[in-house]
């Protein structure tokens, strides 16, 4: 019996790792918008874009960097203030290239990507979206 329990558990924890970091051909995607980072204490720096590619919508992180904190979040914004927010997650990893898929809803009013503090509501940084 214990060894069943013990089979299953490494079986079902197996099965559910994923790829912090999976592939996202920009090639295969229209550029929307746009933006760097810039700012912020601690600093954050990189680029960011709003691809879409048939009929899905991505916002791709490429080249970013920042310190490692708790609860920090990756929203989209009409403004550097995160009063009219999209929360996309948790932030998936402090550097690197990666990416979240967007639901059907309208992107196009939204203006900046925000690197927001949840717990300490603070501003991380924040990058300007501009049209390609």
């Amino acid at each position: 019996m214990f060894l069943i329990i013990i089979t299953f558990v490494s079986s079902k924890k197996n099965t559910t790792v994923k790829p912090l970091n999976k592939r996202f051909d920009v090639s295969q995607a229209t550029l929307l918008k746009q933006g760097n980072f810039n700012g912020g204490v601690p600093p954050v720096s990189g680029c960011v874009g709003l691809y879409e590619s048939g009929h899905d919508k991505v916002v791709y992180f490429e080249n970013f960097e920042t310190d490692k904190e708790p609860d920090l979040r990756v929203c989209l914004s009409t403004s550097t203030c995160p009063s009219d927010i999209k929360d996309l997650g948790a932030l998936k990893s402090n550097e690197g290239n990666f990416f979240y898929g967007l639901d059907s809803s309208n992107t196009n009013k939204y203006t900046h990507v925000l690197i927001w503090c949840r717990e300490h509501t603070v501003l991380f940084g924040n990058s300007k979206l501009t049209l390609t």
